[in-house]
Order: structure tokens, then C-alpha cells, then sequence
């Protein structure tokens, strides 16, 4: 709300005209007679007012009289006791000790230089010179900067300690990094701020999925990459490649996987991808104990731990190898899985490789009775049939002959691994190997198929599973 200026009295409007006269050469006694003023007064009030257009037109500083940022005596005294009483803080830590009333470290670093307060350091210069790489780990470093240039300088310690047991700090990997042109560049763009998440103990979460990049050289065919890891360690549980991956191939890499650290996980999670859905690895997760989890739609972040590592697979792996050969690439992949789980350190874990935490005790050790027989879980039933007096069904609009001796019999037909199995009486005399293979076949493939498919009889009879 804005104030009025104050009005002036009728008396001093008189007196205004009256000196305006004066300095307009009007002898002082016309005036004096005109206004009814004094002529002695009118000389008062004229000395008065070309006083005051004097101070009016006089040089004046520009800007306000008083900055609005002004320290109070109390407050700078309060910051000049406090910086003679400790100092080696900095300003920003004297500003912390002030509270919320403290000026700024630039307005407390401007009282120190007025009143001639010095900053001292917290350490006294080194005595000793400082320490030098010995030969041989200044030769490792060289070696290993020359190899795996792009890694950071922390990975870089981490390899070094880890693999030759040489201790040498980040920053001198840093440095030495610097000296270096061309190498590397020192800082990547930071990441998403993502939520992070972490299981308390192995084997409570693997996560699985494909790396789906690489193509080979010599066919064009793409080699789809299989890893299962551990959301605690971030070791690989499974790794290997494969040409034509479907869902029996992550239940194998998965029985692979459980008898190699013979364990249960409480929990693994995939993708929405055609290998990782389907009643066959519901249904053996199921009878194994074993939690099914599946990521959001579009938001591949859920399985993020998993992502990262194969950004660091293509990357540590597979474009240090090149032409990309089928037979090669799979054949040298359990040393790099090695490297990755026994040497390699990582950023979550301190440092530490991935089978400090693997090697950790824990509650999931299963007993080598269930590992056996981890095969017979992956079984579900499709349906039953009586079949003819042939001994054959009707299945892809053609003839599935089963058995001359099950003629007129009713067969219960379950998917297994190994293909689709006829069972009588809970025990397996019958199988078709390639079930699978034909489901996903168009009508057009399917009519390119044989006009009778046979069942290979089962050479030792197996004993269902209950459902």
C-alpha cells in the first residue's frame, strides 16, 4: 500500500512564492509589502532555501546507503571469536557452527581478510617424500592400463589387487591415466538416479535373461547369451551361448545352475520373453519352491543389475573378440566368467569380487535326493486320450501313432523336457522329442511335415510326478 506525500500549509506556500520572487531580482521591499514577510525574515528563509539546492545538487554515492546484506557487530563479532578460537575450519564449516542466522562463507571469508585472521592447514606438510611404485607394480600397472584401457581407476585397482595381489590406489591409476593421451575419458555421464534395491543373502534372487547382440560372423545367425545372476553378489550362477533357445533351455540352464552351487534360489525373475513364460517353467518353479517373477511390461529397470552386466559383457568379452565364432566364443566364455566372479571387483561390494558374497553362509543349500530328480518337475499334463484301434490320435490334423499295444487304451499326455510323453498307469511308454519344435510351426511349415508322426517308445519307464 502505497503512502501520500505529505501537503503543505498555505503558510509555506506563501513562503515558497515569496523567496521565488526574491531570486527572481524583485527588490525586497516589494516582496516584503506583496507577502506581509519581514524583509529580514525573507532573507532567513532565502539563505535557507539556497542552502538546501546546494545540498540537493552536491555528489552523492551511488546505490543504497546500507547494503541489505549488512552483518550486525554481534554477528561478526561472534564469527571473528569463533575463526580466532578454531583456525583450521573453513568457512563453510564456520557457517555450519553459527546456525541458521551465520552469513555467507563468502561474507565470513571477507571478515577474516578484514581483521587479518589467517587459515591454517589441518596437516602439516609431509616430513617424508612420497611413496613410489617398486618395479614390478609399476610394470603391472603399465600392462594392465594397456589392456583394459577403458575401465575407471577403481575397476582398475580392483583387477590389480584381486588378480596379482598388488595394492596400488585409484588415484594413482588416475593419474597415470591423465598422463596418457587418447586413452579413456576420465568421466563418464552420470546415471539415472534409479531406486536401488538389494537381497541380504546369496542365492535369495537370481536374475535372468538374453543378450540377444550378438551376431556371428560366419552365418549371420544370431547366438543368444544366457546369464542367471545373483542379486547379492552380482556373480554369474549360468553362463553360456546358444543358437536356438527356448523355454527347455532356461530350465536346463536353471537345473545346470542348482546342481553346480547346489542350491535353491527363493526367487528368480525374467523377462516377458517367449523362453521365460509358459506353463513348463511355471509348473517346474512351482513343485521346486522356487518363486516365478516377471518384469513390467516396457520397463526393463526391474532387471537392471542384469542389464548392466551385459553392457559390461559386450564390452570386457565379446568386442575383444573378434571374428564372433560360434564354437570360439562359447568355448573361452567360462574363463571370463571365472575372471568376472573371482577377479573382477565391483562397485556395490567395496571393491571385493563376486565370490566373497557367494561363498557366504546361507539357508538355501539343497539336498542332493531333490537335485537328482530335478528333472522329473519340469512335467505338466496337456490332456488325455483313448486311443484308436491303431493305437494312434489325431494331432496337426495328422496321424500320432503311439502303439499297436496301447490300442483302445487311455493315455495321459504330459510335456516334459524332452518332449511330449504318453503315460499309462503313471509310467512313461511313449514319446514324441520334437512336440515342441512342431508347436510354434505355421500351417505352412506344418504341411511340409510327414504325414504320420511316430512316438519312440521309452526305453526305461518313468515314474510320474504327482501333480
Amino acid at each position: 500500500m502505497s503512502h501520500a506525500a505529505p501537503s503543505s500549509s498555505p503558510a509555506q506556500d506563501l513562503r515558497v512564492q515569496a523567496v521565488l520572487d526574491l531570486l527572481r531580482g524583485d527588490p525586497a521591499a516589494q516582496v516584503s509589502a506583496r507577502y506581509g514577510i519581514g524583509r529580514s525574515t525573507l532573507y532567513k528563509f532565502r539563505r535557507r532555501a539556497l542552502a538546501a539546492i546546494r545540498d540537493a545538487l552536491s555528489d552523492q554515492p551511488r546505490g543504497p546507503k546500507r547494503p541489505h546484506n549488512y552483518v550486525s557487530d554481534v554477528v561478526e563479532q561472534k564469527t571473528i571469536s569463533l575463526c580466532e578460537l578454531h583456525p583450521t575450519l573453513s568457512s563453510y564449516r564456520v557457517a555450519e557452527r553459527l546456525g541458521c542466522k551465520a552469513p555467507s562463507p563468502r561474507t565470513i571469508q571477507r571478515i577474516r581478510k578484514r581483521h587479518h585472521l589467517r587459515r591454517f592447514p589441518k596437516r602439516q606438510r609431509p616430513l617424508n617424500p612420497a611413496r613410489k611404485l617398486t618395479l614390478r607394480a609399476d610394470r603391472e600397472v603399465r600392462n594392465l592400463l594397456h589392456e583394459k584401457p577403458y575401465l575407471g581407476p577403481d575397476r582398475l585397482a580392483w583387477d590389480l589387487l584381486n588378480s596379482k595381489g598388488i595394492r596400488v590406489s585409484p588415484s594413482t591409476f588416475r593419474r597415470r591415466k591423465k598422463k596418457w593421451d587418447g586413452l579413456v575419458k576420465l568421466f563418464a555421464p552420470p546415471a539415472p538416479a534409479w531406486r536401488f534395491y538389494e537381497r541380504k543373502h546369496p542365492h535369495s534372487l537370481w536374475h535372468g535373461d538374453f543378450l540377444e547382440k550378438v551376431t556371428l560372423s560366419d552365418t549371420g545367425q544370431t547366438a543368444y547369451h544366457l546369464a542367471l545372476m545373483d542379486d547379492y553378489s552380482r556373480g554369474y550362477v549360468f553362463c553360456d551361448l546358444f543358437l536356438n533357445p527356448d523355454i527347455r533351455t532356461t530350465i536346463r540352464a536353471l537345473i545346470a545352475a542348482m546342481r553346480q552351487w547346489q542350491v535353491i534360489p527363493k526367487a528368480i525373475i525374467f523377462d516377458n520373453g517367449s523362453a521365460f513364460k509358459g506353463n513348463l517353467l511355471s509348473v517346474f518353479c512351482e513343485r521346486a519352491g522356487i518363486r516365478l517373477i516377471h518384469t513390467a511390461v516396457n520397463h526393463p529397470q526391474t532387471n537392471g543389475k542384469l542389464e548392466r552386466a551385459f553392457r559390461d559383457d559386450m564390452r570386457d568379452y565379446y568386442k575383444q573378440h573378434t571374428p564372433w565364432l560360434f564354437e570360439p566364443l562359447r568355448r573361452e566364455l567360462p574363463t571370463y566368467v571365472h575372471y568376472r566372479n573371482y577377479v573382477r571387483g565391483h562397485s556395490a561390494l567395496g571393491g571385493k569380487p563376486s565370490i566373497t558374497r557367494l561363498n557366504e553362509e546361507h539357508s538355501r543349500a539343497a539336498c542332493s535326493d531333490v537335485l537328482d530328480h530335478l528333472e522329473s518337475f519340469a512335467s505338466y499334463e496337456i490332456g488325455r486320450r483313448t486311443l484308436s484301434a491303431a493305437g494312434s490320435f489325431r494331432m496337426f490334423n495328422r496321424e500320432a501313432y503311439v502303439g499297436a499295444m496301447l490300442a483302445n487304451t487311455e493315455a495321459i499326455f504330459f510335456e516334459s523336457l524332452e518332449g511330449l510323453e504318453a503315460r499309462v498307469d503313471g509310467q512313461s511308454i511313449a514319446i514324441l522329442r520334437d512336440y515342441r519344435a512342431y508347436r510354434h510351426l505355421s500351417w505352412y511349415e506344418l504341411g511340409k511335415l510327414p504325414p504320420v508322426l511316430n512316438f519312440e517308445p521309452c526305453g526305461s519307464p518313468r515314474i510320474a510326478v504327482a501333480n
